[in-house]
């Protein structure tokens, strides 16, 4: 037979008020350690104040390199679309016979070579930057972390 989680039977009363004498004890432990040495809960403070400055830093950091990340692929694909618009310059100026025609092929040839592979690297650095937001979400979070003040 299946019991709902609230009957669950809870510590015997004798452990629960063994549990809480130990937690006493800890806590009075604590005490005493934070009054011996009064300097440590500024040092816990101070760490903890540098630490949230240090995650604020690298979040800015990942937020410009994602951002350059970005800026880098964008760039690749205009490149790309710059090239192969001269190479349909230098194809037309070769059908039209203007020039120096094995030139203009030549060059042509050169420019979609080079959209080629400005196009590979806008695809190539796509996945690294759907990679990179996708971490900077799940690495920059608004709740506090575990032993961490807020």
């Amino acid at each position: 037979m299946l019991r709902d989680v609230d009957s669950e039977p809870g510590p015997p009363p004798g452990r629960r008020q063994d549990i809480g004498t130990r937690l006493d004890a800890v806590r009075a432990r604590l005490k005493e350690l934070g009054e011996r040495d009064p300097d440590a809960s500024r040092d816990l403070a101070a760490a903890s104040e540098r630490l949230e400055v240090a995650v604020r830093h690298a979040a800015a950091a990942h937020a410009f390199a994602v951002q350059v990340l970005s800026f880098s692929a964008e760039a690749f694909r205009e490149a790309a679309e710059a090239h192969e618009h001269a190479a349909s310059v230098h194809d037309r100026a070769a059908a039209a016979g203007i020039g120096d025609v094995l030139g203009h092929e030549r060059r042509a040839t050169f420019h979609r070579a080079a959209a080629a592979a400005d196009w590979q690297r806008a695809e190539r650095a796509q996945p690294l930057l759907s990679e990179s937001e996708q971490a900077g979400l799940a690495a920059v979070s608004d709740e506090p972390r575990d032993g961490v003040a807020p």
